[in-house]
C-alpha cells in the first residue's frame, strides 16, 4: 500500500497542512478539560465567580480556533485525496492501455472496471480518512495520554494496562479481515463481469429467451458477494462491542480509583473530572481507530489489486531508448513468418499455430481460409504484436517486430475485425478515429470506398449523426463498413481484414473489394474470409488447418491441390 504513496508527492503541501490543522484543532480540544478543571476548582469549589467569567472567554476562543482549524484540515485533506485519486485513476488507465492482450485476458473486463473504479475509490477514501479522522484520533490518543499523566501519574496506570490489550485485539482482527476483504473484491469482480456480459449480449439473451438463466447467473454471483460481505461484516461487527467492553471497564476502574484518590485529597474534584474527560476521549478515539483499521484492511486489499496491475510489464517491453537509438521504419510492408508457433499459455503442446512459414511481398494480397478454430485470427494478431510468438521469428521489412517501436508498428498496420467496434460520438469522429485531423473530403472519400457514404447520407444528420454505445443504432453491415472506412483513411502499409464483410451482402462485398484494390494497391493486404468469393481474387491464398498451413496457391491451383479448399468452394457454389 505504501507504493501508492508516491502519488501524493505532487500534493505534499496539502497532505502536510491537513494533519497540521488537525493537530491545532486537537490542541484546542485538549485545552477544554483543563479549562473545565479550572472552573470547578477555582470557581465553583472556591465560590469565585470572577474565575469562571475569566475562563469562559478562553474556552470560546479555543473552540473558534478549533473550528477554523477543522475546516482547514477538511479543505486540504479533500484536495489531497481527490487529486491523489484522479492521478491514480489516470495512471491505472494509462497502464491498462499499455498492457498486452494476454494480460488483459488474464484479468477480464469486469475485474479491470472494478479496480479502476471501486478499488481506486477505496484508496482515495483511505487517504481522506488518514489525513482527517485517523490523524485526529492519533493526536487525541497521544495528547489525552500526556494530559492524563500530567494530572495524575498514579491514575494513569490504568491506561498503561489497557492500551497493550487494545493493540493486541486490533492486530488480531486486522490480520483476519484483510484476506476477507480481498475475497469480497474478487466476488465483486464476478458480479461486474456477469453484468457486463449480460448488457453487451442483451439481444442474444432476449432472442434465445435466456433471461431466467441470466438472472440465475447474476443471483449466484450476487449471493457469493453477499456471503463474503457478511463474513467480513461479522468480524467487523464484533470489533466495536468487544472494544467497548474494554473501554467501559477502564472508565469504571478510573472512576473507582480516582474517587479513592479524591477522598484521600491526592486529587481535586476538578482534576478528576478533567482526567475522566481525557480518558473518555482517549478510549473513544481508540475505538474509532479500531474501526478505521478495518477500513485500512479493506483498502489494503484494494491497493494490492491495483499494484497487481501497475506492476505488470507493459506491452512489448522494449526500452524507449532502444527504439530511439535504433529506429526501425516500415517502408515497404513485407511480412515474413519464419517457423512461427504460438500458444496462449506458452505450452508448446497446446500450440494454436505450428511452424508457420511464408512471406508476403510488398503490395501483395494474401487470402487466408480455413474452418472455424483453425487459427486464422490468431495468425494475423501476431503481426501487430498483440501476442508474442512462442517460437520462431516474425519480420516486417526484414526487421524482427520486437525491434520496431510499437507506435511505428501500429501506425502502419490497419486492422478491421469481424466484430466492428464503434465509439460513442459522431460518424465522422469514428471514421477519423485514427487520424483526428482528417478533412471532411478525406472522410467522405474513405466512406465511399467502404460503400458507406450512401447510407450515411440517408441519415438525418449525415456524418454528424451521433452513434450510441458500440454503434447500437446501426446495423451490423453498416458498422462493418464504417470500420473499413476508418482503416482506409489511414492508408497504412499493411492492411488486415479479418472477415470484416461477413455482415454485408455479396454485391456490396465485391464493390468494397474493388475499392480496396484501387486505394490500397501499394499496401500489403491479408484477408481472412469465410466466403471463397472474398479471397478468390487474391494473389495467393493460404489454407490453414488445425494451426498449420496445408496449402498455398491461387484460387484455381487450390481447387486442384487442396481437398479442404475444394470442399469449402463446392459448399458455397449455390450461395
Amino acid at each position: 500500500m505504501f507504493k501508492l504513496a508516491s502519488f501524493l508527492k505532487k500534493y505534499w503541501l496539502s497532505a502536510v497542512l491537513a494533519p497540521l490543522f488537525m493537530l491545532l484543532e486537537v490542541c484546542m480540544d485538549l485545552l477544554q478539560p483543563r479549562f473545565m478543571a479550572s472552573i470547578v476548582n477555582d470557581g465553583i469549589m472556591a465560590g469565585d465567580m470572577g474565575a469562571i467569567a475569566a475562563t469562559a472567554p478562553k474556552m470560546l476562543i479555543a473552540a473558534l480556533i478549533g473550528l477554523l482549524a477543522g475546516v482547514g484540515c477538511t479543505v486540504f485533506a479533500t484536495i489531497a485525496s481527490q487529486s491523489f485519486g484522479a492521478d491514480l485513476r489516470q495512471q491505472l488507465f494509462q497502464k491498462i492501455q499499455s498492457l498486452t492482450l494476454k494480460s488483459l485476458d488474464r484479468f477480464g473486463s469486469g475485474s479491470i472496471v472494478t479496480r479502476l473504479t471501486g478499488d481506486v475509490t477505496q484508496i482515495q477514501g483511505l487517504v481522506l480518512l488518514i489525513l482527517r479522522v485517523f490523524a485526529r484520533d492519533t493526536f487525541i490518543i497521544i495528547g489525552s495520554l500526556a494530559m492524563a499523566f500530567m494530572i495524575s501519574p498514579r491514575l494513569s496506570v490504568i491506561l498503561l494496562a489497557m492500551i497493550p490489550l487494545l493493540a493486541l485485539f486490533l492486530i488480531i482482527t486486522t490480520r483476519i479481515t484483510v484476506p476477507l476483504f480481498s475475497i469480497m473484491q474478487q466476488r465483486l469482480d464476478q458480479v461486474n463481469t456477469v453484468m457486463q456480459e449480460n448488457l453487451s449480449g442483451i439481444r442474444v439473451v432476449k432472442a434465445f429467451v435466456r433471461s431466467d438463466y441470466e438472472e440465475e447467473r447474476f443471483n449466484e454471483a450476487n449471493s457469493n458477494l453477499l456471503k463474503a460481505s457478511l463474513k467480513a461484516a461479522k468480524i467487523v461487527a464484533l470489533n466495536t462491542p468487544l472494544m467497548s467492553i474494554i473501554l467501559n471497564f477502564s472508565i469504571v476502574a478510573a472512576l473507582w480509583y480516582g474517587g479513592m484518590l479524591s477522598e484521600q485529597g491526592a486529587l481535586s474534584v476538578g482534576s478528576l473530572a478533567a482526567f475522566l474527560t481525557y480518558i473518555t476521549q482517549l478510549l473513544f478515539s481508540t475505538l474509532g481507530l479500531g474501526n478505521q483499521l478495518m477500513a485500512i484492511s479493506r483498502a489494503k486489499a484494494s491497493a494490492d489489486r491495483i499494484n497487481e496491475v501497475l506492476e505488470l510489464p507493459r506491452e512489448n517491453q522494449d526500452t524507449k531508448q532502444q527504439f530511439d537509438q535504433q529506429p526501425k521504419q516500415i517502408h515497404e510492408g513485407r511480412i515474413s513468418f519464419e517457423h512461427v508457433s504460438f500458444s496462449y499459455d506458452g505450452d508448446s503442446e497446446n500450440a494454436v499455430l505450428r511452424d508457420i512459414h511464408f512471406a508476403v511481398e510488398p503490395g501483395e494480397t494474401i487470402g487466408i481460409v480455413g474452418v472455424n478454430g483453425a487459427g486464422k485470427s490468431t495468425l494475423v494478431s501476431l503481426i501487430p504484436r498483440f501476442y508474442e510468438p512462442t517460437e520462431g521469428v516474425l519480420r516486417i521489412d526484414s526487421h524482427p517486430i520486437s525491434e520496431i517501436a510499437p507506435q511505428e508498428l501500429h501506425s502502419q498496420i490497419g486492422m478491421v475485425l469481424q466484430q466492428a467496434h464503434l465509439f460513442s460520438g459522431t460518424i465522422a469522429e469514428n471514421i477519423s478515429y485514427g487520424k483526428p485531423g482528417a478533412s471532411q473530403q478525406e472522410i467522405e472519400a474513405a466512406a465511399k470506398a467502404a460503400e458507406a457514404h450512401a447510407f450515411i447520407m440517408k441519415l438525418e444528420h449525415g456524418y454528424d449523426t451521433v452513434l450510441g454505445q458500440r454503434g447500437v443504432n446501426l446495423s451490423g453491415g453498416q458498422k462493418q463498413r464504417l470500420s473499413i472506412a476508418r482503416t482506409l483513411l489511414l492508408k497504412p502499409k499493411i492492411v488486415i481484414l479479418d472477415d470484416c464483410t461477413s455482415a454485408v451482402d455479396l454485391n456490396t462485398d465485391q464493390l468494397i473489394r474493388k475499392s480496396l484494390q484501387t486505394l490500397m494497391k501499394s499496401s500489403t493486404c491479408l484477408i481472412i474470409g469465410q466466403r471463397i468469393a472474398s479471397v478468390q481474387q487474391a494473389d495467393r491464398i493460404i489454407v490453414l488447418e488445425d494451426g498449420q498451413i496445408t496449402a498455398i496457391g491461387s484460387h484455381q491451383e487450390l481447387l486442384q491441390q487442396s481437398k479442404l479448399y475444394n470442399r469449402i468452394a463446392l459448399s458455397q457454389q449455390g450461395a
